[in-house]
């Protein structure tokens, strides 16, 4: 026993030499997998600025169409006006907010974009072997992909928003342009829907935000690893 006891040692010894040099070893033969991941995080890091952009844009007191939509509602449906100007108003209305509309498309389509590079991303991450950088691209990829579906459930709210609007002026249009007393009640059923929406994509616009300052804080602690 005495002389396979130290050959066991050194086994034991071998052995944990290989997996202390793939999981913190000194990455030197996962810098080139390394900088395909830096290169797919540039490119998401891009999109996802655009899509952030792009999602905060239908919802800014900046937004021309939203301000004029919201004043044209506020006349519409608070002041004494004739059937044929409220008429009038609601067509105008229509135009902002297929504005609005096709600046919600637009970001979809820029998402669709992101999850594309946020799959690039994950690719990359079978060219590193090293566990630990591995390890921390991956907590990357996953606070990416949380940060994504924050933009697309803001999209989403955004839509249902549009969504009830157009319900509105629809009904405003088909009553001849009357807001009869039926859709007065309908409308203030629904205001408890919507002040929930504002207050949700209050927080989902806070929470979107700190996603993105953790992601850019870990990435920082990546390079600083791999290179």
């Amino acid at each position: 026993m005495r002389f396979v006891l130290p050959i066991i040692v050194l086994l034991l010894l071998a052995g944990g030499a290989v997996y202390a040099g793939l999981y913190f070893g000194g990455f030197g033969n996962d810098k080139n997998g390394a900088v395909v991941f830096i290169d797919a995080y540039s490119i998401y890091g891009e999109t996802a600025t655009q899509v952030e952009q792009l999602v905060h844009q239908p919802s800014t007191v900046q937004n021309g169409s939203r301000t004029e939509l919201n004043a044209l509602l506020e006349t519409i449906l608070t002041e004494d006006v004739t059937a044929q100007r409220r008429d009038t108003l609601a067509r105008l209305a229509f135009k902002h907010l297929a504005v609005l509309r096709d600046e919600v498309d637009e970001a979809q389509s820029a998402q669709a974009q992101l999850y594309e590079h946020l799959q690039r991303m994950d690719d990359a991450l079978a060219q590193i072997d090293g566990g630990q950088m591995r390890a921390q691209g991956q907590e990357i990829v996953v606070a990416a992909r949380k940060r994504a579906e924050l933009a697309a459930r803001i999209t989403s709210v955004l839509s249902e928003t549009n969504d009830q609007t157009e319900n509105i002026i629809t009904r405003i249009l088909g009553d001849g342009g009357n807001l009869t007393d039926e859709h007065i009640v309908a409308i203030n059923e629904s205001t408890e829907k919507a002040e929930g929406r504002h207050a949700t994509l209050t927080r989902l616009y806070d929470e979107i935000a700190e996603q993105q300052k953790q992601i850019e804080r870990m990435f920082t602690l990546f390079v600083d690893s791999a290179l």
